[in-house]
């Protein structure tokens, strides 16, 4: 079976969404009526309870488009404005290895990983690959984006993920060192779940 194409929407959380989670139920139902959708996890940052990760998993991209070209398409964005308080971007990832597992843990770290400029992406991707051999994490170039990639590992807590980084073996380091001289890294933790 082929990997996912994941659906990331970052948003700024309306007040309502962030006293309840639950205001999405009428655009997941549309998307559980919809061919290619395999599952879906949303939940609010841990940093900043302002903000709202959404990740869908399709079958593939074109099942995506498929619907956004559908004439349902208005009314799950008539569905998803009572989550929004602000901006909201949308991006597709193509992950190299399922990130289910990840979004099913405690804790989801998102991280954003922009090339800077003349790096490539068959340069970061060693690192990646190296980076997350070991644990719950995936990786995966973004469709809409050539110079950036989304990076992310499951957690029991932020406070694991912070004890792991500061007990690193110095190969690790060495590795996260390598990526920041290719690329900026914007990472938070989000609190999602099935839905």
């Amino acid at each position: 079976m082929s990997l996912p194409v994941i659906e990331l929407v970052t948003f700024t959380s309306s007040e309502a969404y962030q006293k309840d989670q639950g205001v999405l139920k009428g655009l997941i139902e549309i998307l559980d009526a919809t061919d290619g959708k395999i599952s879906t996890y949303h939940g609010p940052q841990i940093e900043d309870a302002s903000q709202g990760y959404f990740f869908v998993l399709w079958q593939s991209y074109e099942h995506h488009v498929a619907l956004m070209n559908a004439p349902v398409y208005a009314k799950l964005i008539e569905t998803l404005k009572p989550a929004v308080g602000g901006p909201f971007e949308m991006i597709h990832v193509r992950f190299t290895k399922n990130p289910t597992p990840v979004l099913e843990a405690p804790v989801t770290e998102v991280a954003f990983i922009t090339l800077k400029p003349g790096k490539t992406k068959e340069q970061v991707a060693p690192l990646l690959d190296q980076l997350t051999s070991r644990g719950l994490s995936a990786w995966g170039p973004t469709i809409e984006k050539e110079d950036t990639l989304v990076l992310t590992f499951g957690w029991a807590s932020v406070e694991e993920h912070t004890e792991v980084i500061s007990n690193a073996p110095e190969e690790a380091k060495q590795v996260l060192a390598s990526i920041k001289e290719l690329a900026d890294i914007k990472l938070a933790h989000g609190k999602v779940k099935k839905y």
